[in-house]
């Protein structure tokens, strides 16, 4: 490209004015010629202002999911944090049912050993017997079968035992007095 060449590009892309000199203010697309560079960047700066538009309108629909989203989120927080709640609850209520069943086991155990001295007895004087759960004394005696919840009246039971072969037992019970015995 010679310097006549690069002249002439100057002065088409300066839209044919000199240098320094202060351009005609245009109106609107109409004064443009087509093909000229005025055209093309405005053509191009209608295109980037419709591209804007559809990004702008875009972008609206990503916030717009964005809050959706976040809207869930905290759904979801506040499920579980109502789910930690009431996993602490439940906890907590368990291990009361742990103190409570302990209590219970230890209330049992004395039960099952308030039984003791008399299966002793029972054992001396070779008459059957088992101790069933959660503690109720079976008795086996005479072709009866006896059980006594209560040791006291397991205690009565064996005492009169002694009287029956001959023997004397103080506060003795008679064998009709056996009846006062829990029978299932």
């Amino acid at each position: 490209m010679g310097k006549a060449d690069k002249r002439q590009a100057k002065l088409s892309f300066s839209g044919g004015e000199k240098r320094g000199a202060i351009p005609a203010p245009r109106t609107g697309d109409a004064d443009a010629e087509e093909g000229s560079p005025e055209m093309s960047v405005r053509a191009m700066f209608m295109e980037l202002k419709t591209s804007l538009v559809g990004i702008d309108a875009k972008l609206d629909q990503v916030t717009e999911r964005l809050d959706r989203i976040r809207s869930r989120v905290d759904e979801h927080d506040a499920r579980f944090e109502t789910l930690e709640t009431r996993t602490s609850e439940i906890e907590d209520a368990r291990s009361g049912d742990r103190e409570q069943i302990a209590q219970m086991e230890r209330l049992l155990e004395a039960q099952r050993r308030a039984f003791l001295p008399i299966k002793r007895l029972l054992s001396q004087a070779g008459i059957g017997f088992a101790l069933l759960y959660p503690a109720k004394l079976r008795v086996r005696h005479e072709g009866k079968v006896l059980y006594f919840s209560d040791p006291k009246q397991a205690n009565k039971f064996v005492r009169r035992l002694p009287r029956q072969r001959g023997a004397e037992a103080p506060g003795g019970v008679s064998p009709e007095d056996a009846s006062l015995s829990d029978n299932d």
